[in-house]
């Protein structure tokens, strides 16, 4: 029985709102340069410092989202969003590092966000019709996609939301995931067209 086309989307920061804050781009030196594993699907918690407190940036604006952007690569998600998160996907799916954040007057909120690291990745990329730039510093990784094709053969039937193994920052959802947490009203999340992804850098090398 052939496969029936399921849609996968890239899940982006939304930079669209002036109002969202933003989590401050200084380097976390409480991560001791461990910092770069929190993109590449493997588990975290036996390192991460607990109670890990983020910065809010100057330059965003105030109001908390569901999803925290960074310029990190990371999903930091609300209580709400952990919880929508939980309920969709099987347990070892997503490890969920509790972190606080703090405003540019230094005061911590009390408010509850993770970092959801999404566990594993997918090697679904169908090179012959992406177009990409490979890392020169990692070598089986991508630096830039100007346009991403997906082999959606090679993606597990199960899998609501996955890392690209070619790109491990990269995390996309399932069509009904990312449904069901726009539905949710959940602020801050973007799910990009798939083949939008990546358009900005159409015509650069």
């Amino acid at each position: 029985m052939e496969r029936i086309g399921v849609s996968y989307y890239p899940w982006v920061d939304d930079d669209e709102d002036e109002s969202f804050a933003w989590l401050d781009s200084s380097r976390k030196e409480e991560l001791d340069g461990r910092g770069y594993l929190l993109t590449e699907g493997v588990r975290c918690e036996e390192w991460f410092p607990k109670g890990l407190v983020f910065d809010l940036s100057k330059e965003g604006g105030s109001t908390l989202t569901d999803s925290i952007p960074n310029t990190f690569g990371m999903l930091v998600v609300s209580e709400k969003l952990k919880g929508i998160l939980e309920q969709e996907t099987p347990a070892d799916f997503i490890e969920y590092l509790p972190i606080r954040l703090r405003t540019p007057r230094k005061k911590v909120l009390t408010t509850p966000y993770y970092i959801a690291n999404v566990l594993g990745s997918v090697a679904c990329m169908d090179a012959k019709k992406s177009d990409f730039s490979m890392s020169s510093i990692v070598k089986t990784q991508v630096r830039r996609f100007r346009r991403l094709a997906l082999n959606e053969k090679k993606i597990p039937k199960d899998a609501k939301i996955f890392r690209l193994a070619e790109q491990t920052s990269l995390i996309l959802v399932r069509e009904d995931l990312g449904q069901r947490i726009v539905d949710e009203d959940c602020l801050g999340v973007l799910f990009q067209e798939l083949e939008d992804f990546g358009s900005e850098f159409r015509g650069r090398a």
